[in-house]
């Protein structure tokens, strides 16, 4: 079970990533550029909250949107953001877009981080791991345990049984 995770998660984060980059590409060069006001910077990487995100602002066929974006890389913003940017939205579907930093209105989403492939891919290698030691056989790797020597005289010789002993002592 933890190696289906593991895997499906790190698989999931490359596959969430190669959707996120497919779209921004597709949006810089079919998106209607908008000129969209940003705020409410929220600073979180300092107090373990996940990354630094920005809400941006902008009005399309009549209609305001508003979404939360990351600010800068996954790293968080390496200094203020403007007030204003440039956001290439999607004509036929308005909430859809990017924006001159990048990031798609996607952006702030769990898998959308590079850092959760080496936790998925260790969660695969000790699931892995779980199950080859459930599947080996139990003493696959051991050897057999010598014979304890035979003490006394004449341990060389080949001993009798004791129904021969019997016979024998009839005899005489």
């Amino acid at each position: 079970m933890l190696l289906l995770a593991g895997l499906t998660y790190a698989v999931a984060i490359g596959a969430y990533k190669w959707h996120l980059h497919a779209k921004a590409e597709r949006l810089r060069a079919d998106g209607v550029p908008v000129q969209a006001t940003v705020s409410d910077r929220r600073d979180t990487v300092g107090r373990g909250g996940g990354t630094d995100t920005v809400q941006v602002w902008y009005e399309y066929g009549g209609v305001q949107h508003n979404e939360r974006i990351l600010c800068g890389s996954a790293g968080g913003c390496a200094e203020e953001p403007p007030e204003e940017m440039m956001l290439w939205v999607d004509p036929e579907r308005p909430a859809e877009f990017v924006a001159a930093n990048g990031n798609t209105d996607d952006s702030v989403f769990f898998l959308n981080s590079w850092g959760g492939i080496p936790f998925g891919l260790l969660g695969a290698a000790l699931g892995g791991g779980f199950l080859f030691a459930a599947l080996v056989p139990t003493g696959m790797f051991d050897r057999p345990a010598p014979a304890p020597p035979r003490r006394g005289r004449g341990r060389d010789r080949v001993r009798r049984t004791r129904a021969a002993r019997r016979r024998g002592k009839a005899r005489r």
